[in-house]
């Protein structure tokens, strides 16, 4: 028995480790070059797939800090609106009010974009802060307006009324940096 403990111990004492590990070692710095190169390429490829946007809420940047990016594609943002206004003018009263709760969708939408919580459009404007944002008030009245339409049956709004509900939803896009 002790025999062969002898045998293992020559073993490992006659084996070449510092050849082994200079292979090890290649190998390992092949593979990093690899992993780097593999790297690089797949942020060059999705460099172009990065959010486009910078937007801020007023009050919430002290000096010195930095700004907070908000991942919202501006683009699609605004390809949403100008469908939402075209359909909105095609046929008023009923193109409006439909207009109307297309674009409070694409709010709440945005709004769950930049990582508001809340599981309806009024949890989120919860957690905003009227002294931050002008429109917001104005925003709360559209939304009560919408949930009516919504919700209640046979509520109509005017086209004047409807107009007005979409330039608020617009001029909050606006402000918060979404709709450009």
């Amino acid at each position: 028995m002790s025999s062969f403990f002898s045998a293992i111990g020559d073993f490992f004492t006659n084996f070449p480790w510092e050849g082994l590990f200079s292979v090890a070692r290649v190998v390992f710095i092949v593979l990093d070059v690899l992993l780097f190169i593999a790297f690089c390429l797949a942020l060059w490829k999705g460099w172009g797939f990065r959010p486009d946007l910078e937007m801020n809420f007023r009050g919430r940047i002290k000096e010195g800090e930095k700004k907070k990016a908000f991942p919202v594609d501006r683009v699609r943002v605004k390809g949403y609106w100008e469908k939402i206004k075209k359909d909105a003018e095609s046929a008023p009263p009923h193109s409006m009010k439909l207009g109307v709760i297309a674009a409070d969708n694409l709010v709440d939408s945005v709004l769950q974009t930049i990582g508001l919580p809340g599981e309806h459009m009024a949890d989120r404007l919860q957690g905003l802060d009227l002294e931050e944002l002008e429109t917001l008030e104005d925003l709360w009245r559209a939304h009560k307006i919408r949930n009516q339409l919504v919700h209640t049956p046979g509520f109509e709004i005017s086209e004047k009324e409807g107009r007005t509900m979409l330039d608020t939803y617009e001029a909050f896009l606006k402000e918060l940096g979404a709709l450009g």
